[in-house]
C-alpha cells in the first residue's frame, strides 16, 4: 500500500494563541494553516468545525473536547491526548499521529485517507460507520473498540492490537490480520470472509464461529 505522507514545507510557525485563531478562523470560515503548537491543554472545550492545513501539534491534550466535523490535512500530532473527545464526522488526510491517545472517544462517521498511526492507544473508540482508505495502524491499540458499519479500504497492520473489537457489519475482506493481536473480535462468517489470518487466528475465529477444532 503506497500511503501519501503530509505535505509540510519548511517550519511551521509556532503560535500560543490558538483560540483566538480558532474563533478567527471559524468566524470567517477560513483555515489555520502552517502552524505548529505546543503544550495546549483544553478540557470539554468546543473547537467544531475547524480546518488545520500543513499544522503540527506536540505535546497537546484535547480531552472530553467537541471536535464534530473537524478537518485535519497534512497534519503530524506526537504525543498528543483526545481521550474522550468526538471527532464525529471529522475528516483527516495525510496525516500521522505518533504516540498519541483517544482512549474512549469517537470517530463516529469521520473519513480517514492516507493517515498512519505509530505507537497509539485508541482503545474503546466509536469507530462506527467511519470510512478508512489508505490507513497504517503500526504498533498501536484499537481494543475493545467498535468498528461496525465500516468501510476499510487498503487498511494496513503491523503489530495492532485489535483484541475485542466489534466489526459487525463490516466486510473484512483483504486486511491482514496475521501481524496482529485478534482475540476475541466480533464477526461473522460474512464478514470474515476474505480475510487473511493465521493458522493459530483461524483456531480462534472457528470457534468464534461455533466450530469445534480439535
Amino acid at each position: 500500500m503506497k500511503r501519501l505522507k503530509p505535505r509540510i514545507t519548511g517550519s511551521p510557525e509556532e503560535r500560543t494563541d490558538f483560540e483566538p485563531l480558532v474563533r478567527e478562523a471559524q468566524e470567517e470560515e477560513t483555515a489555520i494553516e502552517g502552524k505548529t503548537f505546543r503544550g495546549l491543554i483544553f478540557e470539554e472545550a468546543d473547537f467544531s468545525r475547524t480546518v488545520f492545513k500543513g499544522c503540527v501539534f506536540e505535546s497537546c491534550r484535547f480531552t472530553g473536547c467537541s471536535l464534530k466535523k473537524i478537518e485535519f490535512t497534512d497534519s503530524i500530532f506526537r504525543t498528543c491526548d483526545f481521550s474522550g473527545s468526538l471527532l464525529e464526522g471529522g475528516y483527516l488526510s495525510r496525516c500521522e499521529f505518533y504516540s498519541c491517545k483517544n482512549v474512549g472517544g469517537s470517530l463516529y462517521r469521520a473519513f480517514l485517507q492516507d493517515v498512519l498511526f505509530s505507537g497509539c492507544n485508541f482503545g474503546y473508540a466509536n469507530c462506527n460507520c467511519s470510512k478508512w482508505k489508505n490507513v497504517s495502524v503500526a504498533d498501536s491499540s484499537f481494543s475493545n473498540a467498535d468498528f461496525g458499519e465500516c468501510t476499510l479500504k487498503n487498511l494496513e497492520l503491523v503489530n495492532a492490537e485489535l483484541v475485542r473489537v466489534n466489526f459487525s457489519q463490516t466486510p473484512l475482506k483483504g486486511i491482514d490480520f496475521t501481524a496482529s493481536e485478534i482475540t476475541g473480535i466480533l464477526a461473522s462468517a460474512g464478514e470474515l470472509r476474505g480475510a487473511v489470518v493465521s493458522t493459530a487466528q483461524a483456531a480462534e475465529l472457528a470457534k468464534l464461529l461455533g466450530v469445534i477444532v480439535v
